[in-house]
């Protein structure tokens, strides 16, 4: 039997009718509009409010976001495309950036980006990961870029191998002219 509650002052249960003091057993299903652990059900999924309403149990999803983020190489670095967006599920966040350097000046030519839309977790996992979707004009030849998200921080490591070799280093890779386009994913 499904047990159907209508707004807030009764329940119906399909085919009897009830005086509205009845027990509720059997599966329950919840309409559109009612709150449910600080998310609302709607037409097509739920609603997070805008301000996270946290759970204690590690268990339950509490926080859906989406947004943008301005990566920046610091300094006094000049973009034709410096835009970001971001994802967050829970304490996951998925970021995704893309820059094109104009004229690089006091910026970071070892591409430390600065401006995540959260801090990383400063526990736990070390080392939160991303890749490059495309680079293109780097100062130096690399072999094998990677991204790094510093563990309690809002910035991002750039690392490479600039030949073949067995550790990943930080290298003035960083240019005017230079572009690309990454993801990192990490937990706060």
């Amino acid at each position: 039997m499904s047990i159907i509650l209508n707004g807030t002052t009764g329940v119906t249960t399909p085919g009897v009718t009830n005086s509205g003091n009845e027990t509720v057993t059997g599966t329950l299903q919840v309409s559109t509009g009612a709150a449910v652990g600080g998310a609302t059900p709607g037409a097509g999924g739920l609603a997070f409010p805008a301000t996270a309403v946290a759970v204690a149990d590690a268990n339950t999803l509490d926080d859906y976001e989406e947004g943008t983020w301005t990566p920046s190489l610091g300094g006094n670095t000049t973009y034709a495309t410096q835009t970001g967006s971001y994802t967050k599920v829970g304490r996951q966040v998925t970021a995704r950036g893309s820059i094109n350097v104009t004229t690089l000046g006091t910026g970071s030519s070892v591409g430390a980006l600065t401006g995540l839309p959260f801090a990383a977790a400063s526990a736990g996992i070390a080392g939160f990961s991303g890749f490059f979707g495309y680079f293109a004009a780097l100062a130096t030849n690399v072999v094998c870029p990677v991204l790094a998200v510093d563990v309690g921080a809002t910035t991002i490591t750039m690392r490479q191998l600039t030949a073949a070799g067995v550790t990943v280093t930080s290298n003035a890779i960083i240019g005017n002219g230079t572009n690309f386009d990454f993801t990192v994913v990490y937990f706060v």
